[in-house]
């Protein structure tokens, strides 16, 4: 009897399941000390080669510009070869591309070992989203989803943490060097805990079977669909947002209030914790509401807006520390917050067999934003003199969402 009720036991009933979110919110909490540590090094790489703030963008800009064709190919590649492959070649690429940046000289080679850092980041978001799916029902599955997804913010405050006191003492090469480290024992962790439920009984997926429905074809299926083009429109808002936080806090409250970067990266630090909590709380809400992922994903851009307001009105009206640090904490918990309950919406949406090549085509369109966004608002930052107008443009963008969701969400039937 024991037997029987093993075998015909489902994995998201089995306590292994919370091993394999640990393991996928490690590798994804230490793959993510690459990408979100530009954010704290900008300032830092701003002085050593006299960056405009475009440039600064740019860095972020080409630290992300891989992904965008690399996330197709990885969704592809993570319905036939599985997430450990997929997740472990990832973090092994972005070492080696981190430990490069900490030995280069040049700008240019900066450049091009940020290039691979990003290609090897690809594999991250989807690869985890992917395995957290498999093994959590719908039931547990938004909460699993935000604990996974805390992993990103959680990186940033690993970086804010680590980076800027290497920095200062040995120079900001030398934080690349120890972020490389901290990526490849967080890929080898994943890779020694982590197998699929395909092992276990699941029927795998054929190798090759992927090919009979053309990644074209299951994009334009996809975008015939009003739930999907609606989360894609929620997340390139909102990761638009991310992003330009991320890059841009600190040097926005150095420019507007003489404050230290290192302090500056104080509040990166209470931005990332904050939005942190955000991907757990907000993706657990959505679990229990009505069509809670598409009225979570619209709420936290009604609180991106108020954050906005704060952080643009707090230095001008009254810049006491305490009402700064709750501006930044208002704006990470809903401006990183929103990502856990989204990406738990485009997984609901996709064919399961389809889930991977779904993950990467969603995540390959914000994956434009991210690249676009910030050497825009930093193009737009160097042309006005200042904050206010780049504020009130992205605010306007946000409002735009707010407006198509507000037509479009009575329509879509499935959250």
């Amino acid at each position: 009897m024991a037997s029987v009720r093993a075998t015909s036991e489902r994995p998201e009933d089995r306590p292994y399941r919370w091993w394999v979110l640990a393991a996928a919110m490690t590798a994804q909490t230490t793959a993510a000390v690459s990408t979100q540590g530009i954010g704290v090094l900008g300032g830092f790489i701003q002085a050593d080669f006299g960056l405009t703030n475009a440039g600064v963008g740019a860095l972020a800009g080409v630290l992300n510009v891989a992904p965008v064709l690399g996330l197709l190919f990885v969704g592809a590649w993570l319905d036939q070869a599985g997430e450990r492959l997929v997740i472990g070649t990832g973090a092994f690429v972005m070492g080696l591309s981190m430990a490069a940046t900490g030995l280069v000289t040049g700008l240019a080679g900066l450049l091009v070992c940020l290039l691979f850092v990003g290609v090897g980041y690809s594999t991250a978001q989807p690869g985890g989203s992917k395995a957290v799916f498999h093994w959590f029902a719908p039931r547990e599955r938004g909460l699993a989803m935000g604990l996974r997804q805390a992993g990103l913010p959680l990186g940033g405050v690993m970086a804010a943490a680590l980076f800027p006191g290497i920095a200062n003492d040995l120079g900001w090469r030398s934080a690349f060097l120890a972020g490389a480290g901290v990526v490849l024992a967080g890929g080898a962790l994943f890779c020694l805990v982590y197998h699929s439920p395909n092992r276990e009984g699941r029927a795998a997926l054929p190798v090759g079977s992927s090919d009979f429905i053309p990644m074209r074809s299951h994009a334009r299926a996809l975008l015939a669909l009003p739930a999907f083009r609606l989360a894609a429109f929620a997340g390139v808002v909102l990761i638009t947002l991310q992003t330009i936080a991320l890059m841009f806090l600190a040097l926005y409250y150095r420019d507007s209030l003489g404050m230290p970067l290192t302090l500056g990266a104080v509040h990166l630090l209470l931005m990332q914790l904050a939005g942190a909590a955000g991907r757990i709380v907000l993706a657990a809400l959505s679990d229990r509401i009505a069509r809670g992922r598409t009225v979570m994903v619209a709420a936290t851009a009604v609180g991106c807006l108020t954050g906005l307001v704060a952080v643009g009105l707090v230095p001008a009206i009254d810049p006491d520390p305490v009402l700064l640090y709750a501006a930044s904490a208002w704006l990470g918990f809903f401006g990183f917050g929103w990502y856990g309950p989204w990406v738990a919406w485009i997984t609901e949406i996709s064919p399961h067999e389809r889930l991977g090549t779904t993950l990467g085509i969603a995540m390959a369109i914000n994956q434009i934003a991210i690249v676009v966004t910030p050497i825009v608002f930093g193009a737009l930052v160097d042309a006005a003199g200042g904050y206010r107008l780049p504020g009130a443009v992205l605010m306007g963008v946000i409002a735009m969402y707010l407006g198509y969701a507000s037509l479009v969400a009575p329509r879509v039937s499935r959250s």
